[in-house]
Order: C-alpha cells, then sequence, then structure tokens
C-alpha cells in the first residue's frame, strides 16, 4: 500500500522498528523539488565523484543505508549538489530569506530540521557507548525552569564543568512538561558517580516504586526491573539514571521521539551534546533502492520525491 509522506511524497514499504527510519537526506526534498539537483554535477570541475548509496556503520556491526535513483551521495554532503554562484542567482542566504517570507515553507523547513537533528542524535547515540538513560529535572530554587535562557546558561556550564573534571559524554533533548518547565532526557557516559535510589522501575510499570523488603526487590529484579540511579554530581534539580542494556537502539529512538515533540524547540536548541564524542563511519556505495529493497525487504522504507527514488534502512546488521 502506498501512502502520502514527507512534503506529499509517495511512501511505501515496511518500516523499521515500529516506524518510518528517521529521514537524514538533509536538503534532498527540497532541491528534488524544486527540479535543481542534476548527474550533471558529477561532470563538473572540482566536484567529488557522486555515489548512489550512502551507508553509515556503528559499532556492533549496526548500519544504516540511504540509496538513491541517482548519484546523489558524496563527503560534502547533498548541498554540493546546488551551484548557487551561477550569475543572477539568489544564493543561500537569498533562498533562506525566502523561505522566511512564506509560512507553508517556513513550517517544512521546521519538520526538515526536526528530522536532521533525530537523525544526528541517532548516529551519535549509536557510535558512542554510553552506559546510562538520564533524566535530568530542575531545582526551582537554583534555576527558573520555564526560562529556557536562564536553562542552558546553567546547563552549559554544568556540562563544561562535568566534561572537563570528568570526561563527560553526553547527549541530551530538551522537553517542556505539562507545567511549562524544562527537564532533559539523554544519555551519559560512564564518568560521573551513580547511587542506588532504593526504587525500581517495574516490568510493567513507568514510574519507580520503593520495595517495601529486600525479597519483594528481588522478586521484581526477577521479573525483569530495572535499579533507578540518582547521580549526585548533578548540582542543578534531581535525576534519574538507568543502565542502557537490552536493545540499545530502542532506546536510542525512545529519546529521539522526544526532539519537536510538541513541535518546538524549548530551550533553543533540538539536542545539546559534548564531550569526546565518536562519529559513526561513513561509506559511498553503488546501491540503488531496487538492490536495497532486495537485500533488507523488511526493513527497506521507500519513497517518491519529484526526480528520485529514495530507499532507506535503519538498524540493519551486516
Amino acid at each position: 500500500a502506498e501512502r502520502s509522506g514527507a512534503h506529499g511524497a509517495k511512501q511505501r514499504g515496511a518500516p523499521s522498528q515500529g516506524g518510518p527510519p528517521l529521514l537524514d537526506i538533509r536538503t534532498l526534498f527540497h532541491h528534488c523539488r524544486a527540479g535543481r539537483m542534476s548527474n550533471d554535477t558529477q561532470k563538473m570541475p572540482g566536484r567529488s565523484p557522486r555515489h548512489y548509496a550512502k551507508i553509515y556503520r556503528y559499532p556492533g556491526g549496526i548500519i544504516d543505508i540511504i540509496a538513491s535513483s541517482e548519484a546523489d551521495f558524496g563527503p560534502k554532503g547533498l548541498e554540493a549538489a546546488e551551484d548557487y554562484s551561477k550569475p543572477g542567482s539568489a544564493g543561500a542566504k537569498g533562498k533562506r530569506e525566502q523561505v522566511r517570507g512564506s509560512s507553508e515553507a517556513t513550517a517544512e523547513d521546521v519538520q526538515r530540521a526536526m528530522r536532521r537533528a533525530r537523525a544526528k542524535v541517532r548516529r551519535l547515540a549509536l557510535a558512542n557507548d554510553f552506559r546510562w538513560f538520564v533524566t535530568l529535572t530542575l531545582d526551582p530554587s537554583k534555576v527558573e525552569a520555564h526560562d529556557g535562557a536562564a536553562v542552558i546558561k546553567k546547563l552549559n556550564a554544568w556540562c563544561s564543568n562535568a566534561v572537563q573534571r570528568h570526561g563527560l559524554r553526553y547527549i541530551l533533548v530538551p522537553e517542556r512538561h505539562k507545567k511549562g518547565g524544562i527537564h532533559f532526557h539523554g544519555f551519559f557516559s560512564d564518568s560521573l558517580e551513580a547511587v542506588d535510589s532504593g526504587t525500581i522501575r517495574t516490568a510493567e510499570g513507568k514510574k519507580p516504586r520503593r520495595p517495601r523488603s529486600a525479597a519483594q526487590r528481588a522478586e521484581w529484579l526477577a521479573q525483569g526491573g530495572r535499579i533507578v540511579y540518582n547521580l549526585p554530581g548533578w548540582s542543578l534539580g534531581f535525576t534519574t539514571a538507568m543502565e542502557l542494556t537490552g536493545e540499545y537502539p530502542a532506546a536510542v529512538a525512545y529519546v529521539c521521539k522526544y526532539i519537536g515533540k510538541d513541535g518546538e524547540k524549548p530551550a533553543g536548541r533540538w539536542y545539546y551534546s559534548g564531550g569526546d564524542l565518536a562519529q559513526p563511519e561513513e561509506i559511498f556505495a553503488e546501491i540503488s533502492p531496487a538492490d536495497l529493497r532486495e537485500m533488507y525487504p523488511e526493513r527497506c522504507f521507500e519513497m517518491c520525491v519529484p526526480g528520485r527514488k529514495i530507499a532507506l534502512v535503519n538498524g540493519a546488521t551486516e
């Protein structure tokens, strides 16, 4: 079955891991709709060779693949296919000004930026060996949680100190809760002290619970419960932290859902990251959308945009 997808594109296939793959085709939709991309870019002097597919390889043999019906991919990204230097061209800045003048285009820009942020967080998370899934909340006596600028000023100072003193690596996604305050979900490396909070997140429950006895604690853990830890080093409020075990990509997808959850950037940016973060290995290949569909028939997600057929596979194994 085909259904309407992003920017009116037709999409079909079996989305992997419970939903469509995170799209990181950057400005591909924009260029294709404008009819500006062409394989002629491969013949232009000074251009890097273009390829039909891009593969992101992560530790543990996990890969993501994006394939196009045209040779769109290269080391400088898809933006290299657009020549803004032609006489009479408005240039990149001019095109952004045109976008700002259209409410419809601005909404599309926001959606495109949100997809890029989700894809970037996914790649960073999969490429690094984080230990903790964390939730950081703010103590109102220390920072006004409704004031995004104040929150980020405090967060940046704390993170910078933790990176320099403890070698912290982190990814944090801000979320505005129902009362309007900001808190964060994300990943920390094994760099900070963690202490057992005495509570357990049971297999069927969403909120941590404190067992009435050692026997009940052992029972809950045997049934798949998770120990909830606190991070005393978080000086701005309160924390919960759980070890990243089991299906790590599922935890990554869970955090990515918070990006743009309410259609906004609660604290000025979609996400915050820092420390000595590794990047996924990038490989260019000659794989067509049809090849990708044949290789991963159950995981391949396909779409059509003007002038292109695109196929994506997230979370495959080599």
